[in-house]
């Protein structure tokens, strides 16, 4: 039996996916700093192997007799693992070259890498030019690799529609930024079906696709939807502007520390970028029709529609 790597399994896509791929009858092993995090993937049957992507040494041990590996990660959180001082794209850009290097050495020649819509190399946000640096970087290895970009996710146990379900909860909402920016959706079912389904699928090496649903929503849409969702009136918005954000990231980062070098203007940046792509060419692989937006926020608040 093939055995497939999931490396950030403890974060919110990594662990519904390699739930997902042990449901499917895969042999499954995660890399994980804190096994602790994980321990509900082990109970079903995923083998651990504690270690970080940042640690050349433990991703050898993760990658031995590894056929196909899933890199479900993000360096906006601090990274306990990097040397002290080291800017968020700096920890992800030296993590996917110990990666390349071990399936190399580990003869795994199937990579497969979750980003984001918006990626592109002209970007004004340093995270969105580094991430699409990086993507062509694992393109251009020489691995069978294929990038997904997502657009919003949502799903339960997600921070980013937690935040949009929080703010539609609420009487004043406190929005980052003009909420006017678009962005697709992908519900969290639809993106590990994108997934699993192009892991066997030569078609789809060396490719970056856009995934995500039909609808183009502003955040303050998203907001609103949502609060239709749970049967609330649409919250008055307080916009904050992005400006005085990344004029705090240093302050918010020292006293914070939850957060790696740079890591807050880089958000800030990349609120401005419109998460739009072609969720097109994907689907002539991958057929299945994805969830519109509503029954996919009803889904992740598990609430039923009505009758």
């Amino acid at each position: 039996m093939t055995k497939l790597l999931v490396i950030g399994a403890s974060g919110f896509v990594g662990g519904y996916l390699a739930r997902a791929l042990l449901a499917d009858g895969h042999a499954v092993r995660c890399l994980a700093r804190d096994p602790a995090k994980v321990q509900g993937l082990a109970a079903l049957g995923c083998e651990i192997v504690q270690g970080d992507m940042s640690d050349p040494a433990s991703l050898h041990s993760a990658l031995d007799g590894i056929a196909a590996v899933y890199i479900c990660v993000q360096t906006l959180s601090a990274q306990p693992a990097s040397p002290a001082g080291q800017g968020f794209m700096a920890v992800e850009t030296t993590g996917m070259q110990n990666i390349v290097a071990a399936c190399k050495t580990h003869g795994t020649r199937r990579a497969i890498y979750v980003t984001a819509l918006g990626m592109a190399p002209d970007s004004p946000s340093e995270w969105v030019r580094g991430r699409w640096q990086i993507e062509q970087s694992l393109v251009n290895s020489g691995l069978d690799a294929t990038v997904i970009r997502p657009g919003m996710i949502v799903g339960a146990g997600g921070r980013g529609f937690a935040m949009t379900a929080s703010r539609a909860r609420s009487r004043l909402a406190i929005v980052l930024g003009n909420g006017r920016t678009r962005m697709r959706h992908v519900a969290i079912g639809d993106l590990v079906y994108y997934l699993i389904g192009v892991l066997g699928e030569p078609r789809t090496y060396g490719q970056c696709y856009d995934v995500g649903g039909d609808e183009l929503y502003s955040g303050d849409r998203l907001i609103d939807i949502v609060a239709d969702v749970l049967g609330r009136p649409h919250p008055a918005k307080l916009h904050i502007p992005l400006s005085l954000l990344g004029a705090l990231a240093p302050l918010i980062e020292r006293l914070t520390k939850v957060a790696s070098k740079g890591a807050i203007k880089g958000i800030a940046d990349g609120l401005n970028v419109e998460g739009i792509g072609d969720p097109l060419p994907i689907r002539a692989v991958l057929p299945r029709p994805p969830l519109d937006f509503r029954r996919a926020a009803r889904t992740a608040l598990n609430i039923q529609p009505k009758e």
